[in-house]
Parts: structure tokens; C-alpha cells; sequence
């Protein structure tokens, strides 16, 4: 136990020296801090309240898409708080935001979940469906400003339309490779083999029989889960529905800032489609947060509707209220104690935990 506790406090230490140490560079970097607090006094609370409620906005959406899911995923019914589901979904926005293409996000999310008393399999479930969905969303939404603002948009960038198809062309592949993934059983099941043997041979895993029991028996589970979503065609449109929602709200925090700086001219269906341009421009960047590409993506894209002088002012602001925001905050969630209800949820959910509890 005291072991434990050490691991668990080194771990608190180090999240919270990391996340201190990208806001002190984001704040030191190019004078940023000294930009950000030139510009608030000139801006329009209410606005800016607006761009801050947008965000929080997006996560609260998450969250009531992350407890649709857990619902979905299973057979039974069973207590899952909006608390514990908000905790799973900043623990998750933290992570992303500082490992490279966010790869740590769902692990940590799946911890999380585990950790509060979800058996394994629902919890693999309900993530692996909500990535789903938030691919195909957003790959439906990139297609729709492609075809309904591109043409704006080259006319007033000639050559950024190359940028925006290669983002969209990397959304397609991973829905597409998701699809392929989730429906062709055979051969999503020997390409996991393939990947268990090779960690067999670099002595990661130990045992390589039980580890393909285990996937074989996840894999039931979670294909079982999907049918029961899309058979449940309200529930399904609602998650759809939320996610679409939550990218909007995201989408929609340039305009809020170009509110804010009390400028005119431009209406939000434009910042929306720019920020869904920056999104697809910056998706396949190999840095924590798109680093670089975001920015400089921004700065093109936006260059259209802020003045030059403010520019470079809107950018710290909307970077610091979309992205070191899920930081800041993620911090406070990113620990892993075990939560007393999720030992009762495990305890008291009968049969149905018992053959979750088998896929773990």
C-alpha cells in the first residue's frame, strides 16, 4: 500500500510539474503572456465569457456522449453519475493534449473507467464507439464545408485547398479503416493476432494463448455491443447528434474571440468552416496539441477575418481557451483513485459484471 501511494503521489507530481511547465513555456514563449494581457482590456466580456462557455460547453456534450455510451454498451441499466463520467472525459482531453496525436487519451480514459468499477469489456466498448463516432462525425462535417465554403475560401487562399484535402483524406482512412475494423471479424481478428505474436516474440507478452483468448472473447463483446447500439436507433442519433454538437461548439470559439475583439463583417458560419480547416490541416501533425501546424494554420486561415495587429493576439487566445484549457483543468482530473462506488457498481451489477469481468 505505501509502495502504491508513493507510485500515485510521484505521478501527481510529475502531471502537475509537466502541465506548469507547457503553461510557463506557452506564457514566456514570443512574449505571449505580455500579448494575452495587452489585448483583454480592449475586448468584450461577453464575448470572451462566450468562447470560455463554448468550451465548456464541448466537454459537458462529451460527457453526456460518454454516459449514453456505458448505457449502450451493455445489457443492464446501473448508476453512472455525470461526475464520474466528466472526470473520464477531461482525464482523457488531458492526455491527448500532451502526448503526441493524442495517443495516450483513450488508455487513460479506459483506466479511468476500470478504476471507477466499469468491468473492462464495457469500458473498451463504450470508448472504442465513441472514437467511431467522433471520426465519422467530424469526416461528415470536413466533407460538408468542403463542398458547401471551399470555394470561398480558395478564392481567398489560392493553394490552401491541397492542405484541407490531405486533412480530410486522413479523416476518410481512419473512419474507413474504423468501419473495416469493426464489421470484417476475421480480418480484424488475425491482424490483432499478427500484432499479439510480434509482442510475443519481444517477450511483452508473457502468455500468447491467453492473450488471444482474452481478444477473442473482447472482441465478442464489443462486436455484440456495436449491434446493440445501431439496433437502438434513438440512441444512436442522439450520439450522433451530440458529437455534432460538441465539434460545433469547438469549432465555434474564433468566432466568439472575433465578437470579442469587436470586429464585424464576417458571419459564424465562416469561422466555423475555418476552424474546421484548421482541424483538418493540423490532424495529422505527429506533436502534442498539432503544435506548430495549429498555430501557424490559424494564422493563414484567420488572416481573412482579423485585422493584422490583432491577429497574433486572437491566436494565444484561442489556443490558450481550446487547448491549455482541457490542460489546466485535465490536471485536476488526470490522478487514478479508486473510487468507493465503482467497487459497489462491481459488486452489485450480478451476471452482468461477472461476464464483462471475463473479457478483462
Amino acid at each position: 500500500m505505501k509502495q502504491k501511494r508513493r507510485v500515485s503521489l510521484f505521478l501527481q507530481v510529475a502531471l502537475f510539474a509537466l502541465t506548469a511547465g507547457m503553461l510557463i513555456y506557452f506564457c514566456i514563449s514570443g512574449n505571449n503572456l505580455v500579448l494575452l494581457l495587452h489585448s483583454l482590456p480592449g475586448l468584450s466580456l461577453f464575448w470572451l465569457l462566450g468562447s470560455l462557455f463554448s468550451v465548456v460547453a464541448s466537454w459537458l456534450l462529451e460527457t453526456a456522449i460518454l454516459r449514453l455510451l456505458l448505457k449502450s454498451s451493455g445489457r443492464g441499466e446501473y448508476a453512472y453519475t455525470f461526475r464520474e463520467s466528466f472526470s473520464v472525459v477531461m482525464t482523457g482531453l488531458y492526455f491527448s493534449a500532451i502526448t503526441p496525436f493524442g495517443v495516450m487519451g483513450q488508455p487513460m480514459q479506459f483506466l479511468r473507467l476500470t478504476r471507477q468499477g466499469i468491468p473492462s469489456g464495457r469500458a473498451v466498448s463504450a470508448l472504442a464507439q465513441k472514437y467511431l463516432v467522433y471520426q465519422t462525425a467530424i469526416t461528415c462535417y470536413s466533407a460538408a464545408v468542403l463542398l458547401l465554403r471551399s470555394g470561398f475560401f480558395s478564392r481567398e487562399l489560392p493553394g490552401f485547398l491541397a492542405l484541407a484535402v490531405v486533412g480530410f483524406g486522413y479523416q476518410s482512412a481512419v473512419v474507413i479503416f474504423l468501419f473495416f475494423f469493426t464489421h470484417n471479424r476475421k480480418v480484424t481478428t488475425k491482424l490483432i493476432r499478427g500484432i499479439l505474436r510480434l509482442l510475443a516474440k519481444v517477450r511483452i507478452v508473457k502468455n500468447l494463448q491467453q492473450a488471444e483468448d482474452k481478444l477473442n472473447r473482447q472482441l465478442d463483446f464489443y462486436l455484440e455491443s456495436n449491434k446493440a447500439m445501431h439496433k437502438d436507433h434513438k440512441r444512436s442519433f442522439m450520439v450522433y447528434g451530440l458529437t455534432v454538437l460538441q465539434q460545433t461548439a469547438v469549432f465555434a470559439v474564433p468566432f466568439f474571440l472575433y465578437k470579442a475583439f469587436r470586429c464585424e463583417g464576417f458571419p459564424a458560419v465562416d469561422m466555423i468552416s475555418a476552424q474546421c480547416f484548421v482541424t483538418m490541416i493540423s490532424s495529422y501533425t505527429p506533436l502534442p496539441g498539432a503544435a506548430g501546424a495549429a498555430e501557424g494554420s490559424f494564422l493563414v486561415l484567420f488572416r481573412m477575418f482579423f485585422q493584422e495587429d490583432i491577429l497574433q493576439q486572437a491566436m494565444l487566445l484561442w489556443r490558450f481557451i481550446s487547448y491549455y484549457s482541457s490542460i489546466l483543468v485535465g490536471a485536476f482530473f488526470a490522478g487514478f483513485g479508486r473510487s468507493g462506488k465503482g467497487n459497489k457498481r462491481q459488486s452489485s451489477s450480478g451476471g452482468n459484471a461477472d461476464s464483462s469481468r471475463e473479457v478483462s
